[in-house]
């Protein structure tokens, strides 16, 4: 666990968590993405935004 959790609340913070995120290949997949969005984002948008980018991230990885 997190000593100090922290949320997610613009796009620029979900960009910058995803590129870290990523960096790690047992979370590169859309279930760890998402896991991570329902942990960290509570905006809906910002969610939308997180999944969206995470999933283009990703394959972009993949390609």
């Amino acid at each position: 666990m997190d000593p100090q959790p922290f949320n997610i609340d613009t796009e620029a913070g979900a960009e910058t968590y995803l590129v870290d995120l990523l960096k790690k290949p047992k979370n590169r997949s859309m279930t760890e993405i998402a896991r991570h969005c329902a942990l960290r984002v509570r905006n809906p948008k910002i969610k939308a935004f997180f999944l969206t980018e995470g999933a283009k991230m990703l394959a972009e990885m993949k390609a």
